[in-house]
């Protein structure tokens, strides 16, 4: 007979198996961030950030795991107290016995359906690569960002409102670049203006990232269409990949809730 109570822990570790945390940037935070691996899992609650709202909503769903797709815990904390959202999500999330897990750079980095090589494919690009990465042998490794070919050339103006009505953005802003037509795209989903030279050295005509800042525009033009489609909007479509990765081992013993959450950066 197969095991019919999940823990914490198999949870955990199953993602650390298809997602390895060895993938992840020596600056990220990803994996099991707070929990107790032997505790029975309730529910996954699965979300792109994790805010009080987010806690509230998987202890009414009876979930005592999130799973989350950036890390709550970033960065050293100092102090916990209620007087930050990053301390107060996790003081709640602490109180309530909720347990905390991030696939982030990890996720990114994925060949199989990771951030930038779903990107790259709901877009319409063929001959997917990476545009940045490591040395790290494993078959499933892919890299940082993502660059290829769209199957014929267009209009920069006609590319960027395919991708606009393709991520569902409010707008797009960019910089014009050494010509008016698209064929090569590189991209990298979040914020990603640290691999705008291996666009460039890649000959790209265009760069589509996120958090992309005025003088970051002003240094591109000219050179390649720079374009900004959000950091939230260039990620946020991994939240249902997740739900299907966990629903294919756990969904016979425990439910799983997919957080509908829209941007928390409203547009007017």
């Amino acid at each position: 007979m197969g095991k019919t109570t999940i823990t914490i822990g198999d949870v955990a570790a199953f993602l650390d198996e298809t997602i390895p945390l060895s993938w992840q940037e020596s600056y990220d935070n990803a994996g099991l961030l707070f929990g107790e691996k032997e505790k029975k899992c309730s529910g996954i609650y699965v979300c792109f950030d994790v805010d009080c709202d987010v806690i509230e909503n998987a202890i009414k769903n009876n979930c005592n795991f999130i799973v989350s797709h950036h890390p709550l815990i970033y960065k050293a904390l100092k102090k916990f107290t209620n007087d930050e959202n990053t301390t107060k999500a996790l003081l709640k999330a602490i109180k309530n016995d909720i347990a905390l897990y991030a696939a982030h750079t990890n996720l990114d980095s994925a060949a199989d359906m990771g951030v930038n090589t779903m990107f790259a494919e709901k877009i319409g690009l063929i001959n997917i690569r990476a545009l940045h990465k490591e040395n790290i042998p494993d078959a499933g490794y892919f890299g940082l960002g993502a660059i290829g070919e769209l199957q014929e050339e267009k209009g920069a103006e006609e590319f960027l409102l395919e991708v606009k009505n393709i991520l569902n953005l409010h707008n797009i802003k960019y910089v014009k670049g050494k010509k008016d037509t698209i064929k090569t795209v590189a991209l990298c989903g979040g914020s990603g203006t640290d691999f705008t030279e291996d666009a460039l050295n890649a000959n790209a005509d265009c760069f589509l990232t996120g958090d992309v800042k005025y003088h970051q525009f002003l240094d591109c033009e000219n050179r390649i269409i720079l374009a900004d489609v959000g950091h939230f909007e260039s990620e946020s479509f991994i939240k249902e990949y997740l739900i299907s990765l966990l629903s294919e081992k756990f969904c016979n013993f425990v439910p799983l809730i997919l957080d509908n959450s829209a941007n928390h950066i409203k547009n007017i």
